[in-house]
């Protein structure tokens, strides 16, 4: 079973995360609006086009995920084996975003940041919905380790819409701290966002763990991954 609270979890405090790198696009978004609602439109149509592209990346990871499952099902439990890569991605980056252990990906952040703000400076601006929305499908696709870790469990679902409701949820779940910021202007300062940052790397850490037992259990066992958290499956058989 799907922990779908955990990863709404994960994106709405790991938008704490989300700020920092494009909280600078939702407020160039806004910086010309004529009044607070077509801000607020402004904001949604961006958001709207980031949650599009996330579920995208998951309905294609996901489909990547069934066609590794049905053309190595002979070989190995493909199910089992990627949900433990997944959990073991979510783990790594849990701890990262809680400064647990170093990132070694800063400078791509930045530079992928500075090229983004160049590159979409005119998208932001014009107001345009239609332009808008093309500059949220464009920050959908901006290197992001959260993301990743995510699009990794989308891949281990092994279902093509599966994958992608795990990305929206995971997207819908950076709107209300995203929105706020674009309305605004900071809506959580640092410290703040530093506090929610370790709470959504507890969460991310948590998921990560229950996929690993997941995969590990249903490589023991030889069949399907088990529908529930196997640690809650072993004290109700108790």
């Amino acid at each position: 079973m799907i922990d779908w609270s955990l990863i709404f979890l994960g994106g709405l405090l790991g938008s704490g995360h989300c700020i920092g790198m494009c909280g600078a696009f939702a407020l160039a978004i806004g910086w010309n609006a004529a009044s607070p609602l077509q801000n607020l439109t402004r904001q949604s149509v961006y958001s709207i086009g980031r949650c599009f592209t996330y579920a995208f990346l998951g309905a294609t990871a996901g489909f990547g995920g069934q066609q590794l499952q049905h053309n190595l099902a002979t070989v190995a439990n493909v199910q089992g084996v990627l949900s433990i890569i997944a959990g073991a991605a979510l783990v790594a980056t849990g701890l990262v975003s809680g400064g647990l252990i170093p990132s070694s990906d800063r400078w791509l952040k930045q530079a992928s940041s500075c090229a983004a703000a160049t590159q979409f400076r005119s998208l932001l601006k014009s107001g345009r919905p239609g332009h808008v929305f093309l500059a949220g499908l464009a920050t959908g696709f901006l290197p992001c380790g959260l993301v990743y870790a995510f699009l990794a469990l989308a891949l281990s679902s092994g279902h093509l819409h599966t994958g992608a409701l795990i990305m929206l949820t995971f997207g819908l779940g950076t709107l209300p701290l995203m929105l706020g910021a674009g309305l605004g202007g900071s809506l959580i300062g640092i410290e703040g966002r530093k506090r929610l940052v370790k709470v959504a790397a507890f969460c991310v850490v948590l998921m990560g763990s229950v996929t690993v037992l997941r995969g590990v259990s249903g490589i023991s066992s030889g069949d399907a991954l088990p529908t529930a958290c196997p640690l809650c499956h072993d004290v109700q058989s108790d």
